[in-house]
């Protein structure tokens, strides 16, 4: 599926503004170092508060929050149990997280972490070559649904706070941007 494509339907399905107007979006920032002792421990409730946090400011917290985990290279979340154990949690919590999540959390690598996949021993899921962003081969998995299902729910937030649907439709673009969707959508149909 093609990103205009995309983007109208997650707008016919999400949004409920017909208000074209933009919002200035202040940026507060809240930066989430999760440590290799939080992971280990299962400790999430130090983050929940920093996101609640977020959620309660007047200003909209659109893409303020970024989430980093001390140690592991961002580009390969996925092959660590404990970090793809985490970020299933917390947007089993927050289903709605890509709203808050900042470009510079990886948002491409987070979302891969929440495919039920088997990665294998060596992370053999992994493409030999690696650019600004993780790059991934997928077997049998249908990328593109899994994508706009975390989109949706993040789309749905926004229009839930009343965000223009303009707005909306920017937040969209600036997500599909951030995980490179169409070389996702390319690999996955060249599957």
């Amino acid at each position: 599926m093609n990103r205009t494509d995309l983007i109208e339907q997650l707008m016919k399905a999400c949004t409920n503004s017909n208000n074209n107007e933009m919002t200035i979006i202040e940026s507060a920032r809240i930066k989430i170092e999760v440590t290799k002792d939080e992971l280990v421990q299962g400790k999430i409730k130090r983050h929940l508060d920093l996101i609640e946090r977020a959620e309660k400011k007047k200003s909209k917290a659109r893409s303020t929050v970024r989430l980093t985990f001390q140690g592991y290279d961002s580009r390969a979340l996925i092959q660590h149990r404990e970090v793809r154990g985490y970020l299933q949690r917390l947007f089993k919590i927050k289903p709605h997280m890509l709203y808050f999540l900042d470009r510079e959390s990886n948002i491409q690598s987070i979302l891969l972490c929440l495919l039920e996949t088997d990665i294998g021993a060596y992370g053999n899921l992994f493409a030999d070559r690696q650019k600004g962003h993780a790059e991934f081969t997928f077997y049998g998995t249908d990328i593109i649904s899994h994508v706009r299902k975390y989109i949706e729910k993040a789309v749905r937030y926004a229009s839930g706070l009343k965000e223009p649907a303009s707005t909306q439709k920017e937040f969209i673009t600036y997500l599909l941007d951030a995980i490179d969707y169409e070389r996702l959508a390319e690999e996955g149909e060249s599957l």
